[in-house]
């Protein structure tokens, strides 16, 4: 082996062991896509990298060694899209597939030799995942997502009441959907907020109904 092989076998090695390091935390967390999942996708696009660099200092017309970074950055997204499941009123996965589009990005970084950035984008992604989530979760303790369906006669000023409602309850709106009949003069308002865990749900309930323009009120 030439000094030049060396030099892909370590490029292979670091980007396998950041992406591991990743893909580890999110193992410990018992995600779908875990320590194996983020090697892979650290070593192949690693290897993609380097591909890109060869061909283009053995092609004459010295190739663009992006073009086919660019198709991995974008291909990624498609895994990533696996990885997140819709339970009830929670999503989760988002960053795991955030995770695997980074680690796609270090094995970039590293192939082309960025291994400084590829190593300190690796310990910011650990930081945000491990550390930040102790933060979040101390922000959001205490608190509770809540789906309200409201059914109700067409009204201009129907949702900004409904959000009135929910600010002076102490909620806040995470999603709101609205879906309207026009043949019926009918709307139905979809409401995602998150709230307190000591809040009276049906009294909030009793509110929403008490507006002018409310037919029917449905929790989830």
């Amino acid at each position: 082996m030439g000094s030049e092989d060396f030099v892909m076998a370590g490029k292979l090695s670091l980007a396998a062991m950041l992406g591991g390091l990743v893909g580890l935390e999110r193992e410990m967390h018992h995600q779908t896509a875990g320590l194996r999942t983020h090697m892979i996708v650290a070593v192949g696009a690693c290897l993609v990298m380097l591909t890109s660099l060869h061909m283009a200092d053995m092609s004459p017309t010295k190739a663009d060694p992006g073009r086919l970074a660019a198709q991995v950055v974008a291909g990624v997204g498609f895994l990533g899209a696996g990885a997140i499941m819709r339970s009830g009123l929670s999503i989760r996965g988002l960053t795991t597939a955030a995770c695997l589009w980074t680690v796609a990005a270090v094995g970039l970084a590293v192939g082309c030799g960025f291994w400084k950035a590829a190593s300190m984008a690796t310990v910011l992604v650990l930081l945000a995942t491990y550390f930040f989530q102790k933060v979040e979760n101390r922000i959001s303790k205490g608190r509770y997502l809540r789906r309200f369906v409201v059914h109700a006669r067409e009204s201009a000023s129907l949702v900004a009441d409904l959000e009135d409602t929910l600010r002076k309850s102490g909620c806040t709106v995470r999603e709101l959907d609205i879906e309207r009949n026009i043949v019926d003069k009918k709307m139905q308002v979809s409401i995602t907020a998150s709230c307190p865990e000591d809040h009276d749900v049906d009294k909030l309930s009793r509110s929403f109904g008490a507006l002018s323009d409310v037919e029917r009120v449905e929790i989830d």
